[in-house]
């Protein structure tokens, strides 16, 4: 079963209340899921949402990809360079990342290793989760300016 799938029989079964320690936590190797190197997963899913605690470790960069659903991103510790179409950002501990729905992005750990609070919305079917990869997009790695959050 593939991690759409799972997301999807999981909707609407959460107990009212559920701690981070009683999620699993999963090594995730799957490249449709995860391009980080030895990103750890947990994920939370109610109805229609769908809330995800990353740790990736730093340096490590992901490849261009969008997805059908809103995604909101906390930086809980550590930090990325986030490159979206309209230009790249560092979003630091505490920082809230918003990429629009189909909106293609790619995140960039730095020097640290970084944890992340992800929220994807759900409308009709977890199969909004799935990326869409974008090979001909070129996201400019090396070019340091951007654009700091506060």
């Amino acid at each position: 079963m593939d991690y759409c799938e799972w997301v999807e029989a999981q909707r609407g079964r959460t107990p009212p209340i559920t701690t981070w320690e009683g999620i699993a936590a999963e090594q995730v190797s799957d490249p449709n899921v995860s391009t980080h190197k030895s990103t750890v997963r947990k994920t939370w899913v109610g109805q229609n949402v769908v809330l995800t605690r990353v740790i990736v470790q730093g340096k490590s960069i992901g490849k261009a990809h969008s997805h059908e659903s809103e995604q909101v991103s906390m930086i809980l510790r550590g930090g990325v360079r986030v490159f979206m179409e309209n230009g790249n950002y560092v979003a630091t501990a505490g920082s809230i990342v918003h990429i629009p729905a189909k909106s293609v992005h790619m995140f960039e750990s730095l020097d640290e290793e970084t944890e992340i609070l992800d929220v994807y919305d759900l409308r009709d079917s977890a199969k909004e989760l799935g990326k869409q990869y974008h090979p001909n997009v070129s996201f400019d790695v090396n070019n340091e300016t951007s654009t700091s959050s506060s």
